[in-house]
C-alpha cells in the first residue's frame, strides 16, 4: 500500500518536480499523494488493487493502457501519480505527465496533461476518452483535491485534459486561481452505432441505416460476395492481421504524401505490446475482411467497457475496391452485434463512413487551461495580427 501521511491537508509527495501541500478546505478525509517513476513498484499495486474492486473501467486509465503508454513514451515525458486515499484505502488513482518545450521556439513552457498524453508531434496515441480511476463516490472529493493541489502550484503554466467526454469535463478543469484561465475549448464529435439498442429492438444493423446508406451497402456487398469476416481468436491471429493492417495503412497514407501513423516507432511499439498484453483480457479486437481471398480492410479496435472503439485501420486501395471502409465497417458490426458488444464506436475524425453508420454520438473534448504568461500573450497577439492580415484585402484588389 502507499504510504500517506495522517493529516487530512497534507500531500505525501514523492516527486522532485511537483511538492507541496493541500491548501487549506480541501476535502477532509482525502489525501492525494504524488509519485515518481521511482515508486513505480507501489504505484502499480494501488492502481491494480483499485482497479480490482471497481466494475467497468474506462479503459484509458486501465493499468494495461497506462502501464504500455508508459514503457512506451516515459522517457520523453515526465509521469506524476496522483493516489487519493481515504482512511488509508486508495480510492482513486490518475497520471499526470509534465512536459517541457518551447513555444514559439523561444518561451520556456511547462505543460501538465492529464493521462496519457503530451507525446511528440507525431508519436501520440491520441487518446479519447480519457478519465480518471476512481470510486463513484470518491470522485467528486478527489477531483476537487487534486483540483486545488494544481491551483496552489506556481510552477505550470498551461493543464491540458485531451480527448475527454463533455459529460464529465467541468469536474477535471481546476477553477479559476492563481490567474489560470480556460485558454481554449476544442469540441469534436465522437459518431457510435448502439449495437445494444438494435439488438434489444430485433432489428438487423442495416436497417438502422439511412435509405442511400442501405443501397449502398447493398450493392457493395454483393459485389463482394462471397465476403469473409475473420475475427481474430489466437494471439498468433490477432499478430497477423495486425500486420496486414500495417501494410494497408502506410501504404494508402505514404500513396497521398503522408508518413502514416507507423511511421513512429514509439507508436508501433505501443500498439504491438498493447496487443500481447491486452488480447487475453479481451481489451483488443482485430478483424480483417476478405472477398475471394483479398483483403478488403484490417480493423483494430479497443475494447472500452463492452464498447467497441474504431482505433485504427488499413484498407484496400479504392481502385481495388469501392467504398472499402464503409464495407469493412458495416460487417464488423454485424459480427460485433452477434458477439454481444454494446456500441461501435468509430471516434473523432471527418470520413463519410462515420457519418453513414455512426447513428448517434458523444462530444469530446480538449481543453487547454493557462495561467498568465507572456508567451501565451505573445502568441494571442501574432494570432490576432494573422487573421487581422487575412480579413484585410491587399492593396488594389478592390479597384
Amino acid at each position: 500500500m502507499i504510504d500517506t501521511t495522517t493529516s487530512s491537508t497534507a500531500t505525501t509527495v514523492a516527486s522532485s518536480s511537483l511538492r507541496d501541500t493541500l491548501p487549506v478546505g480541501a476535502p477532509a478525509s482525502m489525501i492525494i499523494s504524488l509519485h515518481s517513476m521511482d515508486d513505480y513498484t507501489q504505484v502499480k499495486a494501488a492502481w491494480e488493487d483499485l482497479e480490482l474492486r471497481l466494475a467497468n473501467v474506462p479503459l484509458t486509465c486501465s493499468w494495461l493502457w497506462t502501464s504500455t503508454w508508459l514503457a512506451n513514451y516515459s522517457n520523453v515525458v515526465r509521469p506524476v501519480f496522483a493516489i487519493g486515499t481515504i482512511d488509508g484505502t486508495v480510492r482513486a488513482v490518475c497520471l499526470i505527465s509534465e512536459v517541457r518545450h518551447k513555444l514559439l521556439r523561444l518561451f520556456p513552457i511547462r505543460s501538465l496533461y492529464l493521462g496519457t498524453a503530451g507525446e511528440p508531434h507525431g508519436h501520440s496515441v491520441c487518446v479519447e476518452y480519457n478519465e480518471v480511476l476512481t470510486e463513484d463516490t470518491c470522485r467528486e472529493p478527489f477531483l476537487a483535491a487534486l483540483q486545488q493541489l494544481l491551483s496552489s502550484r506556481k510552477d505550470w503554466d498551461q493543464f491540458v485534459l485531451s480527448g475527454v467526454d463533455e459529460a464529465n469535463s467541468r469536474d477535471l478543469i481546476p477553477p479559476p486561481r492563481s490567474g489560470i484561465t480556460e485558454a481554449s475549448v476544442r469540441s469534436r464529435e465522437s459518431r457510435y452505432f448502439d449495437l445494444k439498442g438494435c439488438r434489444e429492438s430485433g432489428a438487423e444493423v442495416l436497417e438502422h441505416l439511412g435509405k442511400s446508406t442501405r443501397s449502398n451497402l447493398k450493392r457493395r456487398v454483393k459485389q463482394l460476395d462471397p465476403v469473409e469476416v475473420e475475427w481474430a481468436e489466437s494471439l498468433d491471429q490477432a499478430r497477423d492481421i495486425y500486420r496486414e493492417l500495417v501494410e494497408l495503412h502506410q501504404a494508402r497514407w505514404q500513396a497521398v504524401g503522408e508518413p502514416g501513423a507507423f511511421a513512429s516507432p514509439r507508436f508501433d511499439q505501443f500498439q504491438r505490446q498493447l496487443i500481447e498484453q491486452g488480447f487475453k483480457q479481451r481489451a483488443v479486437v482485430l478483424t480483417r475482411i476478405r472477398s475471394a481471398g483479398e483483403t478488403i480492410g484490417c480493423l483494430y479496435l479497443l475494447n472500452d467497457r463492452n464498447r467497441l472503439l474504431d482505433y485504427v485501420s488499413g484498407f484496400a486501395s479504392f481502385e481495388q475496391v469501392s467504398s472499402p471502409g464503409l464495407v469493412s465497417h458495416f460487417l464488423c458490426m454485424n459480427e460485433a452485434l452477434l458477439r454481444g458488444y454494446d456500441a461501435y464506436d468509430f471516434l473523432v475524425g471527418d470520413k463519410r463512413h462515420k457519418e453513414n453508420l455512426g447513428k448517434s454520438s458523444n462530444q469530446l473534448q480538449w481543453i487547454s487551461c493557462e495561467r498568465k504568461r507572456l508567451a501565451f500573450t505573445v502568441r494571442d497577439q501574432l494570432r490576432q495580427l494573422k487573421q487581422l492580415m487575412i480579413r484585410t484585402p491587399k492593396a488594389g484588389q478592390n479597384d
